[in-house]
């Protein structure tokens, strides 16, 4: 993402030939981008860093920047209350290794530290400028924070509310690891009763559990007990839906060696939709080891797929539809996806389904379309009180590119 762009009375603060470290002023959050010297400052003002953690290709961060990052309400309370940083983790050089270093797995993130170095709460999202005050409340409060939750559990807390606080609080935050750490360590030791309980199942879900780990396995081997529990249904589609995703996360948009392999286990299961997801995974397959797709293939199997499967899972149209998105850019180049999500919306008009249409429009040059899902998508985020900055920067977006066509 790029540094605040300018609203209102921005400025750079330029002291002689050599300022140390550029500070970006606006009327909202002033940010160092030096973390180096973030905690220097956090050292002589004794206060705690807050760090937002962006790429230069991260759309919420780009909203954070450009809509909440600027206010009035929300500078005032962060320029007061800590020293702020921006890290970049695409910019090929520092900013990635600090990525490493804090486990940033997504974006944005937004942490707080202390004036070490060391984590004291972090999340991930672009909340409003309410919520990224709540957030910041949160972190300066050594009985709420994440630190606070790692240090009580440390200490041996195991009841079932505090317990089901701390690994939402270890997922919000992406700390995945630690909390699939953790929760195998408390699993293990219940009893065969309590890990059969419904708020048990819950947290299962809250952590993630994955296929082929030794709490899933307890989960599809005891799985009568849980649907006595929380239901048939319910296990039945959880194990079902935790599969699906998680193979597709190995296959990601190229096949790698260890999701053959996991497949392999997955077939051995024997569940009646191996084959519908086999055939899902198929068209991923079109990706060779570059990164690159036939997109003429991938259209070919998305459609044999969509026609046969597509109604069982919305899920699966608005996937393949939003990665055809990302590999087309030229009139009608992946025009299979528009009718992909036509047949979709025809079915199911969830105003949520309207982004990825949007999308896969304005990607084929059906610009006069986009255009006016566009003005759909907008009135609808005013009939629900959102903010539509986003959506209207994209709209103009949509009339520049008609603009250059008719040049």
């Amino acid at each position: 993402m790029k540094i605040i762009r300018k609203i209102g009375a921005v400025y750079i603060a330029v002291l002689g030939l050599m300022a140390a470290p550029v500070i970006v002023k606006a009327q909202g959050i002033e940010f160092l981008h030096n973390l180096d010297e973030a905690l220097a400052k956090a050292k002589a003002e004794n206060k705690m860093v807050f760090i937002d953690f962006y790429t230069s290709w991260c759309g919420p961060c780009k909203m954070l920047s450009n809509e909440v990052f600027p206010q009035a309400k929300v500078g005032s309370y962060f320029n007061s209350q800590f020293i702020n940083c921006k890290i970049q983790c695409d910019d090929k050089g520092v900013g990635v290794e600090l990525g490493k270093k804090y486990q940033i797995n997504a974006y944005p993130t937004l942490m707080f530290i202390d004036k070490n170095g060391a984590i004291v709460h972090s999340t991930a999202g672009a909340p409003s400028a309410d919520g990224l005050i709540e957030l910041a409340k949160t972190a300066a409060n050594p009985e709420r924070n994440l630190a606070s939750l790692i240090k009580e559990w440390d200490a041996g807390n195991r009841k079932e509310e505090f317990v089901a606080k701390y690994f939402t609080a270890l997922k919000k935050a992406y700390r995945g690891e630690k909390a699939s750490a953790d929760f195998a360590n408390y699993f293990n030791e219940l009893s065969a009763n309590d890990k059969a309980k419904k708020s048990t199942f819950e947290l299962v879900k809250t952590v993630g559990a994955v296929p082929f780990s030794p709490v899933f396995e307890y989960l599809e081997t005891n799985r009568n007990a849980y649907a006595q529990s929380v239901g048939a249904t319910e296990i039945d589609k959880y194990i079902a839906d935790t599969y699906l995703w998680h193979l597709k996360g190995l296959v990601g948009n190229e096949p790698r060696p260890e999701f053959k392999a996991a497949m392999e286990k997955f077939k051995a299961k024997n569940y009646p939709y191996y084959d519908e997801y086999a055939m899902f995974y198929s068209v991923y397959e079109t990706f060779d080891s570059k990164g690159s797709v036939d997109v003429n293939e991938y259209m070919r199997r998305g459609t044999a797929f969509l026609a046969k499967y597509g109604k069982n899972n919305d899920a699966y149209t608005l996937a393949l539809t939003g990665l055809l998105g990302n590999c087309t850019g030229k009139k009608d180049e992946g025009i299979a996806g528009i009718k992909w999500m036509e047949d979709l919306l025809e079915r199911n008009r969830d105003p949520r389904y309207l982004n990825t249409y949007f999308y896969i429009l304005w990607r084929n040059y059906n610009l006069d379309k986009a255009l006016l899902i566009g003005n759909e998508i907008r009135d609808n985020e005013v009939k629900a009180g959102k903010p539509t900055k986003t959506i209207e920067g994209q709209i103009e977006m949509v009339k520049g590119l008609k603009a250059k066509q008719k040049i």
